[in-house]
C-alpha cells in the first residue's frame, strides 16, 4: 500500500486574536515553520513495524502547498491510505484537505489524529470525511492499523483507533485517564516507554528549511527529549500530563544524525525541557561525552535553573531560553497555577544576561486579575523591567478543558458547549473566546499591539538588536517584525 501522512494547509484557521476586521495580529507563521515531530514519529514506527509499505510525507504549511497543489499531489502519489494530523483551530483546514482527497478517490482511507481527537474524540468520529479516528499517541495504534487496512482486518479492537459506529459503545461512560489532560471517553492510545520508538524520520523533510522567528539559520533542528508536562497551569491545553524522559544516550544519538543530514542549530521543542536543573546537567554532561559542539535552545521554567547549571549550558554552546513568564505578579502567576514567583523570574533572567544567554519572554494579556487596561499595561512594565532579549505577548485563550475556560463558563464570560459544537460542525466564523470579564477583545487586541509596539520600539532596545544581529536569517526575521508592527501602528 501507499501511506501518505499529511500537516494540511494553513489557509482557514479559526482567529484566536482576531481585530474588529476579523483580521489575526499575530499568525502562526510569524514564529516560523517548525516540522510536524508527530507525524515523522509515527512515519518512522509505521516503517520499523511493516516496512512492506510505501510512506509518504507532505507538510503543507512549510512547503507551502496550496489546496489546488494538494489536488495534484494527491493524483501523482495515488495513495491507499491518508493520515492527517490536527488540532482543533486547524479543523476547517483538516475537512477540506480531507474533501480534496475524497475528490480524487473516494476510495482512499481517510484517518484523523494529532491534538483534536484527543481533545474531542466523540466528535472527530462523527465527522463524515474520515473512516476511523486515533486517539491518544499514535506511534503504535497506527502501524497496526494500517497493517488490518491492508489485510483487510476489522482494526476496531485496535487500543485508541475508533469508528462512527464503535465509539457509540463508550458514550455515556466518563473515563478519567490521568495521563491525559481532557476527560475522554474512550481508553486512548499511549507509549509508555518513549524509548521503544524509532527516532523522526528526517529523510522525508531535508528538501525543507524549517527555522524560527529567533534562530539563526534556515537550517532549524526539531528534537524532543521529553513528553509530556506534570504541571497543572490553569490556561495549559497540552495533552499529555504524564512525564516521560528519553535515554539521554538517544538523544546524542539523534543529534549526530541530524549533524549529519546538515543541521546547525537545534531547538528542543519539550513542553518542558528542564524539570528540575539536573536534567540540565545531565544533558550537558552527555554532550561533553560525545565532543558534541552544537548551537542549542530550549522552552523551560524560571523555577528549573539554577546559575551553575546555565553556565555548565552555556560553555557547551546553549545560545537561547524561552520561558514562560506569562505575568509579572505573584499574584497572577499564583491565579494562573504556574508553580512559580516573581524572584524565580528576576533571577533566571539576570543570571542569563550575566552568561550572555539569550532569552525569550512568553507573556499573556487579558488575565482573570486584570481588570483594566492599567493593569495591563502594568503588567507589561515588569516585562520592560525584565528586559529580554525577546517577547511574545498573547492574549489569553480559553481553550477547551482547561480550568480557565471551566471558570469562565461558570462565570458566564465563555459559552458552554461552544467547542463541542464547533467540532461536530466547524464553522469559520468561529472565534477563540477570551476572558472578557473586565475588557472586551477589540480592547485587549489594542492592548497586545501596544505591547508589542511599547517593547520593540524602544530606541535602545532597536540599537542593540541592530548591534547584536550576526546572519542574514536574523535581519530578515527582525525586519519582517518591524514591517509587521508599523503595519498596525
Amino acid at each position: 500500500m501507499k501511506i501518505l501522512l499529511l500537516n494540511p494547509p494553513c489557509e482557514n484557521t479559526v482567529k484566536e486574536y482576531a481585530d474588529e476586521q476579523g483580521k489575526d495580529f499575530i499568525d502562526s507563521d510569524d514564529f516560523g515553520y517548525f516540522p510536524p515531530l508527530g507525524l515523522l514519529y509515527i512515519l518512522s514506527s509505521a516503517e520499523k513495524k511493516y516496512p512492506e509499505h510505501q510512506y509518504f510525507f507532505l507538510d503543507c504549511i512549510a512547503e507551502k502547498i496550496s489546496y489546488a497543489d494538494l489536488e495534484e499531489k494527491i493524483k501523482k502519489i495515488k495513495p491507499d491510505f491518508v493520515g492527517i494530523t490536527s488540532f482543533t483551530i486547524s479543523l476547517l483546514d483538516v475537512i477540506k484537505s480531507a474533501e480534496v482527497i475524497r475528490k480524487v478517490n473516494k476510495n482512499i482511507h481517510l484517518c484523523l489524529g494529532g491534538h483534536h481527537p484527543t481533545a474531542f474524540p466523540y466528535e472527530a468520529c462523527k465527522l463524515p470525511q474520515f473512516d476511523s479516528v486515533v486517539v491518544g499517541e499514535a506511534e503504535y495504534a497506527f502501524p497496526e492499523l494500517v497493517n488490518c487496512i491492508a489485510k483487510h482486518l476489522d482494526f476496531t479492537k485496535i487500543k485508541g483507533v475508533y469508528t462512527k459506529d464503535s465509539i457509540e459503545l463508550f458514550v455515556g461512560e466518563q473515563i478519567r485517564d490521568r495521563r491525559f489532560l481532557n476527560h475522554v471517553i474512550v481508553p486512548p492510545a499511549y507509549v509508555e516507554d518513549v524509548d521503544d520508538i524509532p527516532p523522526p524520520n528526517r529523510n522525508y523533510i531535508t528538501h525543507i528549511n524549517y527555522s524560527s522567528i529567533v534562530g539563526l539559520t534556515g537550517k532549524l533542528a526539531t528534537l524532543l527529549t521529553t513528553r509530556g508536562c506534570p504541571y497543572k497551569c490553569t490556561f495549559c491545553d497540552v495533552p499529555y500530563k504524564t512525564y516521560r524522559q528519553r535515554n539521554i544516550e538517544l538523544v546524542m544519538d539523534e543529534i549526530e544524525e541530524c549533524l549529519a543530514i546538515g543541521y546547525e542549530e537545534f531547538h528542543f521543542y519539550d513542553d518542558l525541557f528542564n524539570i528540575t536543573h539536573q536534567k540540565i546537567m545531565d544533558f550537558c554532561d552527555a554532550l561533553e561525552r560525545r565532543n558534541l559542539n552544537i548551537v542549542w535552545d530550549f522552552r523551560g521554567r524560571v523555577n528549573g535553573v539554577t546559575y551553575e547549571s546555565l553556565a555548565r549550558a552555556r560553555s557547551l554552546g546553549l545560545r537561547m531560553i524561552s520561558f514562560g513568564v506569562e505575568t509579572g505578579s505573584d499574584l497572577g502567576l499564583k491565579t494562573l497555577k504556574k508553580g512559580s514567583n516573581i524572584i524565580q523570574v528576576e533571577k533566571a533572567f539576570e543570571w542569563c544576561r550575566a552568561l550572555g544567554i539569550q532569552t525569550v519572554a512568553n507573556y499573556m494579556i487579558g488575565l482573570p486579575h486584570e481588570k483594566s487596561a492599567a493593569d495591563v499595561r502594568e503588567n507589561v512594565n515588569f516585562l520592560l523591567k525584565l528586559n529580554p532579549d525577546y517577547a511574545q505577548f498573547g492574549i489569553l485563550c480559553l481553550y477547551p478543558h482547561t480550568q480557565v475556560h471551566k471558570d469562565a463558563i461558570a462565570l458566564g464570560i465563555a459559552e458552554a458547549g461552544i467547542w463541542e459544537k464547533f467540532a461536530l460542525q466547524p464553522d469559520e466564523s468561529f472565534r477563540v473566546e477570551h476572558w472578557t470579564q473586565y475588557m472586551s477583545v477589540s480592547e485587549l487586541v489594542k492592548l497586545q499591539k501596544e505591547s508589542y509596539r511599547r517593547f520593540y520600539f524602544r530606541p535602545k532596545y532597536v540599537l542593540n538588536s541592530i548591534k547584536n544581529t550576526t546572519t542574514w536569517h536574523e535581519f530578515k526575521s527582525k525586519a519582517n517584525g518591524v514591517l509587521k508592527l508599523l503595519n498596525f501602528a
